[in-house]
Formats: structure tokens, C-alpha cells, sequence
């Protein structure tokens, strides 16, 4: 029984992961801030709503021990979902317009992006954090 109970545990969390989604239940309270890592989502079925991090397009931010004379910019691609077959996929930017966007009434919007860039160093996507915030219109 042990055994059957242990694997059935297996299979949850094994399809859990699969699927890369963070989900929030119970009582929401907006702003809501998230931390997701490139391919992550957030599903937030409250709001028949998900927002899912894609990927980094371009970083041109200022590296880490380096003397730059503007402070770049970090581009995301993030998707946002109010029906499973209906998305509006956007860039958002850390320093350019737009750092966020408005979809049925429910705002995203991009606050960090992590790590920073580092002097020599090549930043794989894996490695990227999007900090954004998800706020419903008019509330804050």
C-alpha cells in the first residue's frame, strides 16, 4: 500500500512539473507580485486569467562593472491568456515603453527583470526572473 501511495505521489509531482505553471488559489490580493522563470506561468482562475513569462528578446542592459553612458534595457516576451485558445502576446521592457500591459481589465506589469548582467559574462534564458505585477484595473 505504501508503495502504491508513494507512486501515485511520483506521478503528481512528476506531472506537476511538467507543466511549469504556478498556481494561486484561495483569496487574491492585488497587486499580486510574481517571480516567474522563462516558460513559467501563472494562472490565476479567480480571474480566468494566465500570464505566462516566454522569454528574454534582448538585454541590453548596463553589465555589472562596467561604465556605460545610458542604463539599456531588458525586452520580455509574456503572454497573456483570458481563454485557452485566445492570447495577446506583448514585449515588455524594464527602462522602454511598454513596461505593462492591460488585458480585460486585469494589468501586468513588468518591475524586474533578474539576474542583472554581469561584465563578460553570457546569460542564458534559464537563468532569467521576471518580477512582475498583476493588478486588477483601477485597484492598487
Amino acid at each position: 500500500m505504501r508503495q502504491t501511495i508513494a507512486l501515485l505521489f511520483a506521478i503528481c509531482f512528476l506531472g506537476c512539473e511538467g507543466n511549469n505553471e504556478v498556481i494561486n488559489p484561495g483569496t487574491l490580493t492585488f497587486p499580486l507580485t510574481v517571480n516567474l522563470r522563462a516558460g513559467e506561468s501563472v494562472r490565476l482562475p479567480q480571474l480566468g486569467f494566465i500570464a505566462r513569462f516566454d522569454s528574454v528578446t534582448s538585454d541590453s542592459r548596463c553589465p555589472l562593472g562596467a561604465e556605460c553612458v545610458w542604463q539599456g534595457d531588458g525586452a520580455t516576451r509574456i503572454s497573456i491568456f483570458r481563454d485557452v485558445d485566445q492570447a495577446v502576446t506583448c514585449t515588455l521592457h524594464t527602462t522602454f515603453f511598454p513596461t505593462l500591459i492591460l488585458v480585460n481589465g486585469v494589468t501586468v506589469q513588468l518591475k524586474e527583470l533578474d539576474p542583472y548582467p554581469h561584465l563578460g559574462l553570457m546569460m542564458d534564458q534559464s537563468v532569467y526572473v521576471a518580477v512582475l505585477e498583476i493588478s486588477r484595473a483601477g485597484i492598487r
